[in-house]
């Protein structure tokens, strides 16, 4: 359980001196973390295409009997599959634990600490296919108005229950449209 701190911001967005930070960089996960992993089309969506069409090519590739083509399938596939299956999020009573990933051996994977008092709203959105593949993004809103995405979260119900349940989150307000200025 020790959670030393690295740095004060995240390695998405550099922090401007007026810009509080709500991450913190620490080494390990408290005990008895919930863990959520992402949904197996994290990397599926990103690779589906690349590897169909390089199936495609196989059946008509003559110079190398296929050979290279499926180097290529690996080469694509293989990195967006290892980084799936490192990226998984906990949440403890207070906090967010978010994993910012790279190749295994190659890169070190950081993982960062954003409490709960930091979130103003938590919404998730769907996209084309969420709803029937079982998956959600969640985007989290800060209280400073920035926003963080998690994505293709299986079991996001209990995501976002785990935390509303922590702290009072705020309704998203829906932009309004402004009334059509009067012909005078």
């Amino acid at each position: 359980m020790n959670e030393e701190v690295k740095s004060d911001s995240s390695p998405e967005e550099p922090q401007e001196e007026s810009t509080q930070s709500y991450s913190t960089e620490v080494d390990s996960i408290p005990d008895g973390a919930d863990t959520y992993r992402q949904s197996q089309w994290a990397w599926l969506k990103s690779s589906f295409i690349w590897i169909i069409g390089l199936v495609v090519i196989i059946f008509f590739d003559f110079m190398s009997f296929g050979v290279i083509p499926i180097l290529f399938a690996v080469a694509i596939a293989a990195p967006r599959y290892l980084r799936w299956k490192q990226t998984i999020y906990h949440l403890s009573e207070n906090a967010l634990f978010v994993p910012m990933v790279g190749l295994p051996k190659i890169q070190k994977t950081r993982i960062f600490k954003i409490d709960f008092d930091s979130i103003s709203t938590l919404e998730p959105r769907f996209g084309s296919f969420g709803r029937t593949l079982g998956y959600a993004d969640l985007i989290i809103t800060f209280k400073d108005g920035r926003e963080y995405k998690v994505d293709y979260i299986v079991e996001y119900e209990n995501f976002i229950n785990h935390i509303s349940d922590r702290i009072d989150l705020t309704p998203s307000e829906e932009p309004q449209e402004e009334p059509p200025p009067e012909n005078q």
